[in-house]
């Protein structure tokens, strides 16, 4: 049994709002672990402080320790930032689209000029193009936030060490 073009479309534009929730549940995501990385960091520090001072630390141990500390949520600030129209570019030519589903102020005047390019539009060609565009920012966001959470539990583990390190040292 062949597919209508109606299927097809229904199935489109489906995968694109699928690819489009996906997309701002990574921004959700790095919200929340980035905050509670936060909150994590709090305690880290008050059971740092609770073990006590091991003496003056130099220049490199303050910028590794900052490092250990912004890193992740610099990474997690990275997920956020990439955008529908910082999306990664697609190799193929966007000829003969109208770039209907996402529509640019800057490329429709008014109103008439967006409903005639609403009329030129092939719909198939327009979700084909929005569902790749969409599933490559996709794919981006959670490369990035995969990033951030390894970075984040390599920041726990070398939190872990040095606290573990100056409990030692102090005994």
């Amino acid at each position: 049994m062949e597919p209508s073009a109606e299927n097809s479309i229904d199935l489109m534009r489906d995968s694109l709002n699928e690819a489009q929730a996906t997309v701002r549940a990574y921004d959700t995501k790095a919200q929340i672990v980035g905050v509670g990385y936060i909150f994590a960091l709090g305690i880290v520090s008050q059971v740092n402080d609770a073990l006590g001072e091991t003496g003056e630390a130099g220049v490199l141990y303050i910028l590794v320790a900052w490092g250990i500390v912004i890193l992740p949520i610099l990474l997690f600030g990275l997920v956020l930032y990439p955008s529908r129209k910082t999306a990664p570019q697609l190799s193929q030519s966007e000829e003969n689209l109208e770039h209907i589903l996402y529509v640019d102020p800057n490329k429709h005047a008014d109103v008439g000029e967006l409903i005639g390019a609403a009329g030129r539009a092939e719909p198939i060609r327009e979700l084909a193009f929005e569902l790749l565009k969409i599933s490559k920012l996709r794919e981006l966001k959670r490369r990035r936030f995969v990033r951030a959470l390894f970075a984040t539990g390599i920041s726990f583990a070398l939190l872990f060490l040095s606290g573990l390190f100056q409990s030692f040292s102090s005994a």
